[in-house]
């Protein structure tokens, strides 16, 4: 880098922690933290979600609400163990899941609980990304029946309530038990991508989302 393009990379410098000290704005970055303070805290929650979809080799298995509920509490460690799911739903009468194969019918095992665990903390805009874990339910679509078992990552956003679930290289779900019906279509070993935001409220049932902060 000549003296010129050196000078330029210094000012630049200078002038966004300039800014930066004038208007009193940190540069954060996600922290790993250890110490996690949920508000209120112990507590029940309850969450909702409108889009919902388990995708499965490319077929969008679609639930136009899912519920889940359970309790949130103050933890330490990282990850640090912040909730339990202890009920979980996917569609209903009025509102049941769909799919371009026909429709679809979940049911969900919560016991043992799903875990919600917080692994990073951004101090800067109050986001929490973690996982869920012991995440169990079992899928009917006409003929073909399937489990699904595994892991799922989230992020939490405080200041909206709004916990999101996707899916990634190291937190997966897996097909297994799919009977003779799945046959070309969904098999033993597939990897479905699940994706969906909930809104959480606590205590369950209120109007006001919970925090979670890591330090």
């Amino acid at each position: 880098m000549n003296r010129r393009l050196k000078k330029l990379a210094f000012v630049a410098g200078a002038a966004t922690a300039s800014v930066a000290l004038a208007t009193g704005t940190a540069i954060a970055d996600p922290v790993n933290a250890t110490n996690w303070d949920v508000t209120p805290a112990p507590t029940t929650f309850s969450a909702a979600s409108t889009n919902t979809v388990l995708e499965v080799n490319g077929i969008p298995l679609t639930c136009p609400i899912a519920r889940a509920s359970g309790n949130l509490f103050d933890a330490t460690g990282n990850p640090g163990h912040v909730g339990d799911i202890t009920a979980a739903s996917f569609g209903d009468a009025t509102n049941p899941c769909t799919s371009p194969l026909g429709p679809v019918t979940p049911t969900t095992n919560t016991a043992p609980p799903w875990e919600l665990w917080a692994e990073t903390y951004d101090s800067a805009t109050g986001v929490t990304t973690g996982f869920i874990n012991n995440v169990k339910a079992h899928l009917t679509v006409l003929t073909c029946d399937f489990d699904v078992t595994g892991t799922v990552a989230v992020t939490y956003v405080n200041a909206s309530g709004t916990l999101s679930v996707s899916n990634n290289a190291t937190r997966q779900l897996t097909v297994s038990n799919a009977t003779a019906g799945c046959a070309g279509f969904i098999a033993n070993g597939d990897h479905p991508t699940f994706t969906g935001a909930y809104g959480v409220v606590a205590p369950a049932g209120g109007t006001t989302a919970p925090t979670i902060v890591g330090t």
